[in-house]
């Protein structure tokens, strides 16, 4: 895309803000040749991170402070638990893949909440910005709980298949638990479960909980006997709660498509 389009695509932005963001190597367009001039091509992911800088600097962010902000929120993570009434669940889930943040979402059986969402965010605002979006245009309403990953303790790892890849449970059982335990053991907990089959992901959580593993196996079998033998056995663990997903019902985007 060429410069002028992205300044008609973007309303307000000026070719000085663009060429700052290139000087400091937060965008990286690819320059053409000419003739007697080269002129820059804007790819997806230069679009998807001046899109994201412009929203913090029309909040009221300075130039440094917005492109900082894009920068920290594609390092951070936030899982969001949200309350769906049964007849918006599959609309809700097919909103949140209009928002480029959001990497994730789940319809899951659960108590507490019936949506699970895995989203970039620099902070809990940046979160509710989504979030409130989504329950303004579907119309429901409610109290999201929101964990906000603890960046410094491993957070993923791949089990013999990647963790970004699209996942199906037409054959198999998808879920996510939650897992309450003394936040000084959470680490330790964390590099145990690296050695279970069938645990692709875990992250320490900022929060009344204080762990979520993401489990991907065949069987309602092997679920239950990850989740109550194996995890249930950790001296540390004090409880935990397990959301399984809606057959169908969950999607996630590939790194490629993430922009970060």
């Amino acid at each position: 895309m060429e410069l002028k389009d992205v300044l008609r695509q973007i309303p307000g932005l000026n070719k000085r803000l663009v060429y700052y963001l290139e000087s400091q190597g937060f965008i990286q367009p690819v320059q053409i040749q000419k003739e007697r001039i080269s002129r820059r091509d804007y790819r997806p992911d230069d679009i998807r991170r001046i899109n994201r800088f412009w929203a913090y600097y029309q909040r009221g962010y300075s130039v440094r402070n917005a492109a900082e902000a894009v920068l920290r929120a594609e390092r951070s993570t936030v899982f969001a638990l949200l309350p769906v009434p049964p007849r918006q669940r599959r609309h809700v889930l097919d909103l949140l893949r209009g928002f480029d943040r959001v990497i994730e979402a789940a319809v899951v059986y659960g108590e507490t909440g019936d949506v699970i969402l895995r989203l970039q965010a620099a902070d809990q605002r940046d979160a509710f910005d989504i979030l409130d979006r989504v329950f303004e245009e579907a119309g429901v309403s409610g109290v999201p709980r929101v964990w906000p990953v603890v960046e410094s303790v491993a957070s993923g790892w791949e089990t013999g298949r990647s963790s970004t890849a699209p996942v199906s449970t037409e054959d198999g059982m998808l879920a996510y638990v939650l897992i309450k335990a003394p936040p000084k053991q959470v680490g330790a907990i964390i590099e145990e479960l690296r050695q279970y089959p069938g645990i692709v992901e875990a992250s320490a959580l900022y929060g009344e909980s204080d762990a979520l593993v993401k489990i991907d196996v065949p069987s309602q079998d092997q679920l239950d006997d990850l989740v109550m033998n194996r995890i249930h056995s950790l001296p540390s663990v004090e409880s935990t709660r397990t959301f399984i997903v809606v057959g169908g019902m969950h999607w996630e985007r590939t790194s490629t498509q993430r922009g970060g």
